[in-house]
């Protein structure tokens, strides 16, 4: 007679449904730009024309507020939701990194 096992894995358990939760990771690159207007350093910066990167920012999302029963959810809902629970990270370059555009 065999005993029945204690522990059963999770992943035989037919009650489970897998769902697909959404963490943020989101950085943002701050880089300098020699301009006449905040126009002008706009073009310049779409046209490649900026100099290394002086500072970054790091949005690290901690908790969802969000559980989905696909990967097919639509890029707005994604992108558009409402992060409350997040991490922000900030470094400051004292001599800026050189950039991709140059």
């Amino acid at each position: 007679m065999t005993k029945k096992p204690i522990l059963t894995l999770v992943s035989d358990n037919p009650e489970l449904k897998t769902y697909y939760i959404p963490l943020a990771h989101i950085e943002i690159d701050l880089y300098p730009v020699k301009a006449k207007s905040p126009e002008h350093a706009i073009r310049k910066a779409n046209a490649g024309e900026y100099e290394g990167i002086s500072k970054k920012f790091t949005l690290q999302e901690s908790h969802t507020n969000h559980a989905y029963s696909s990967t097919h959810v639509p890029e707005e809902t994604l992108l558009a939701r409402q992060i409350d629970h997040y991490h922000i990270e900030i470094k400051d370059f004292d001599y800026p990194l050189p950039s991709n555009g140059s």
